[in-house]
């Protein structure tokens, strides 16, 4: 099978969308439903990559891409990020598929610029009714916003195991329960993971495909719609209502049998196929002219996600474990007002899917962290290594200044015995490890030493948008996630330290349990004048961190 190629791309008004492209031969954009990223879109993919070049999008707001910038974004909102794209890739004209909330936009994409759609083919089509339309509105898509106390997390697990229960997910009756699934384990966790990507911002294309007229674009489309439904999709008795609307329009319906819906969505892109012939590599190629300050790097582990603040000379930032860089935000962005602040993920952190399982030490974390740092052209930029990460930053070659935050696990040897099992299970458990894992990091220390003495100095204010990214980066990683936890709790990075010859300051959280010890054995590693404490706050540690780069 080949490869899949990811790359994140700015658009004209300063977002960022995630592409995952695959194959070679005339190109296919793919349309994900809501609430997954394009990851749900792979399966077909692999189906069609053998003959076509199949470019599949992440709807902003969904996987890694930023939200609109729209109070109440609509479908033709979305259809224009998919038109911006063939227009400034050159890819057109194309077939365009959509799933369901995709469909909408694919549809509409049609309508808006039938000069850059050759086709769409529609797998699963909504055609509410007045009163089905007012009612979804009202009641599907209620906040999903982080709680301290994790009923996000259950809401979560519920709101999934219903949607493959009953349609509507939150009408549990006889009346409405589905007459097919539900689908594996690994789905339902797979649905999760990508709505937690989402967030809240799930909402608006949900709504959006609520709101819209379906009946109305398939009366003024003027290029051929293929309406394709499977008798096991939700959306199935939809296809009817569509019957009669426009000469343009075919319809299909599919047995469950998955072996039948692949050949006959290949079918339908053979025919429609646009006449813009490119591989994988060449759309990534072409892509690369329009990246931002949010990236994808290539590597030979995976993708590896990367975050830019600033503009100023380059520092390098890398996460503690458990966590991601969504939680450097803060310090990067006071960085970034004199620096170039470059916050590197862990690779198989804050990607999904996640990279392959192919690091097996620290020593490859750290090639890979250096891959990335050459393709980028900051090898001679400062590292600030946030806590677990120390393991890694003293195995990167060549680095003239490096900066220790917190390197916790020197001193907490049992912590590799205590990781997690977050492997999903059908009640929702693994969730529940995961969320206390997270939160139970940001009041102890050790997570895992639960005694309220040694409780960290939080202040006032435990943030739960902090816990819960941190949370969403734990469920991202997956099985990778803990076994690199794993690898980097178990390594001594004194001997490195100490052999180092200079240029390390280590910075110590001033009121944490372990500030004393932590500092003493500091202190045994690089002297007592680069030893510094500093409260955990953001304000006081990026003004810290910026007299230490001067």
């Amino acid at each position: 099978m080949s490869e899949v190629l990811q790359t994140i791309v700015r658009l004209s008004h300063g977002g960022h969308i995630r592409l995952q492209v695959q194959g070679s031969g005339p190109v296919v954009v793919l349309c994900h439903e809501s609430p997954r990223s394009s990851a749900a879109l792979l399966r077909l993919a692999g189906h069609l990559a053998q003959n076509f070049t199949c470019v599949m999008m992440d709807t902003p707001g969904f996987g890694y891409s930023d939200p609109l910038p729209l109070a109440q974004p609509e479908i033709a909102d979305f259809a224009l990020v998919v038109l911006e794209l063939v227009d400034r890739l050159d890819l057109g004209p194309v077939p365009i598929y959509g799933a369901h909330t995709g469909a909408a936009i694919a549809v509409e994409a049609a309508v808006q610029s039938p000069d850059s759609v050759s086709a769409v083919i529609l797998d699963g089509y909504a055609i509410f009714n007045e009163t089905e339309r007012d009612a979804l509105l009202a009641h599907y898509l209620p906040p999903f916003l982080p709680t301290l106390d994790g009923t996000h997390v259950a809401w979560l697990w519920s709101r999934v195991r219903d949607q493959f229960t009953v349609f509507p997910w939150n009408q549990l009756g006889d009346g409405s329960r589905l007459g097919y699934g539900p689908p594996k384990l690994d789905h339902h966790h797979a649905v999760v993971t990508d709505f937690l990507l989402a967030g809240d911002a799930y909402r608006a294309a949900y709504a959006a495909a609520f709101r819209y007229n379906h009946f109305e674009p398939l009366e003024r489309v003027q290029r051929p719609v293929f309406i394709a439904t499977r008798e096991d999709d939700m959306l199935f008795e939809h296809m009817e209502r569509a019957r009669g609307l426009s000469e343009h329009v075919s319809l299909t319906a599919m047995t469950s049998d998955r072996g039948e819906w692949a050949s006959t969505m290949k079918r339908l892109v053979s025919e429609n196929a646009g006449y813009t012939l490119l591989d994988a590599r060449a759309i990534i190629d072409r892509a690369s002219s329009l990246q931002g300050s949010k990236r994808l790097i290539e590597t030979s582990a995976g993708p590896v996600a990367v975050r830019i603040d600033g503009d100023g000379s380059p520092v390098v930032l890398l996460h503690d474990m458990p966590g991601g860089s969504d939680e450097l935000r803060g310090v990067a962005a006071r960085l970034g007002r004199s620096h170039r602040a470059v916050r590197i993920s862990l690779p198989g952190v804050d990607v999904y899917p996640a990279a392959p399982n192919t690091l097996d030490t620290v020593r490859d974390l750290a090639a890979i962290i250096a891959e990335v740092i050459g393709k980028l052209g900051v090898q001679d930029a400062p590292v600030i290594a946030i806590g677990a990460s120390v393991a890694i930053a003293t195995e990167l070659p060549g680095v003239s200044k490096l900066i220790v935050v917190d390197p916790w696990t020197q001193i907490s040897a049992a912590s590799s015995d205590m990781v997690p099992d977050i492997s999903p299970r059908w009640d929702g458990a693994h969730l529940s490890a995961a969320f206390w894992w997270a939160r139970d990091y940001d009041l102890f220390k050790p997570w895992h030493d639960r005694e309220n003495q040694k409780g960290r100095a939080i202040g006032n204010d435990l943030s739960a948008e902090r816990l819960h990214n941190r949370f969403r980066s734990i469920v991202v990683a997956g099985d990778h996630g803990l076994k690199m936890a794993r690898n980097l709790y178990r390594c001594d990075a004194a001997g490195n330290l100490e052999a180092s010859g200079g240029g390390i300051d280590i910075v110590v959280f001033d009121g944490d349990p372990d500030c004393d010890a932590l500092a003493s054995w500091a202190i045994g590693c690089v002297g007592e004048d680069h030893v510094h404490r500093v409260s955990r706050q953001t304000v006081p540690l990026a003004q810290m961190l910026k007299g230490l780069l001067a």
